[in-house]
């Protein structure tokens, strides 16, 4: 009984994840630039479209880096934080010795 469910839940995530991967990856691949014909509209916005893409990805880029560069900023300032509170712990355990 408790087997079955068990393996009820694992087939519900499992297709709970696919499905969330499918649409993950559809999305990702919906929109291309294509170029439909030669004619000077149609070049215009193939590369507007270029364009935007590569926008995009330049933002994207610049996310991943400003989030990076928080990551090694709030690693920094947890070390930081670290030994202020074991030099605290020190003052504490010498105080209370002293006593």
């Amino acid at each position: 009984m408790i087997i079955t469910r068990l393996l009820k839940n694992k087939l519900y995530l499992s297709a709970y994840l696919l499905l969330f991967i499918f649409t993950k990856s559809n999305q990702s691949f919906s929109h291309e630039c294509i170029l439909k014909d030669t004619t000077p509209k149609e070049i215009t916005i193939y590369n507007s479209c270029l364009s935007q893409k590569n926008s995009q990805y330049n933002l994207d880029a610049k996310k991943f880096e400003e989030m990076e560069q928080k990551i090694i900023k709030l690693e920094n300032e947890n070390l930081l934080l670290k030994n202020k509170l074991l030099v605290f712990k020190k003052k504490i355990y010498n105080f209370l010795n002293n006593m």
